[in-house]
């Protein structure tokens, strides 16, 4: 699982896995991130998807739905031209780096809405591997903002690629 369009697929297969999961009665219940209800995190995973979809050329609107955003962004992601450069509007990010934080945001907050209505929160295990590998090549200064991921949480040696890329974002089980 080496390509960033398959890393990305898994988590999007988990997102839609947990997705399906979400009740009526689940979407105003709190998450594990701070002042956020449900409706609120997929409201954010959403929108950082659909920027994703704007960087990297997948010919869709920004208001497009996750049925139609999901296939193109996956192949837009699939080929090379479209992970070359920067983005100036992300603090001239290299578009890499840009490909490895959507899916990272969409693996954790994956995690997240299991967590908040009670479903399986296990993450794909290659591709949890593969966005934690991604993340720790990133300046610890834009990892730890604010805006980003929390102080890391220890986890131990054995633990699952899944456990250890939740403990290296600051989530805790």
């Amino acid at each position: 699982m080496d390509s960033i369009s398959n890393v990305w697929g898994s988590a999007a297969d988990k997102w839609d896995e947990v997705v399906a999961q979400v009740s009526d009665d689940d979407w105003d219940k709190p998450t594990t991130c701070d002042d956020w209800t449900v409706r609120e995190l997929v409201d954010h995973t959403m929108f950082w998807q659909s920027r994703g979809g704007g960087v990297f050329n997948a010919g869709v609107n920004d208001d497009a739905s996750w049925e139609e955003l999901r296939p193109a962004l996956k192949a837009a992601l699939a080929d090379p031209a479209n992970l070359e450069g920067i983005v100036e509007a992300l603090g001239n990010a290299p578009k890499q780096a840009v490909a490895g934080l959507i899916t990272a945001d969409l693996m954790v907050h994956s995690w997240d809405l299991a967590r908040s209505i009670g479903a399986d929160a296990t993450l794909p295990d290659d591709a949890a591997a593969s966005t934690l590998m991604g993340l720790q090549r990133l300046p610890e200064e834009m990892l730890r903002s604010d805006r980003m991921f929390g102080p890391e949480v220890e986890v131990a040696d054995d633990a699952s690629s899944g456990d250890k890329l939740i403990g290296f974002v600051g989530r805790t089980r």
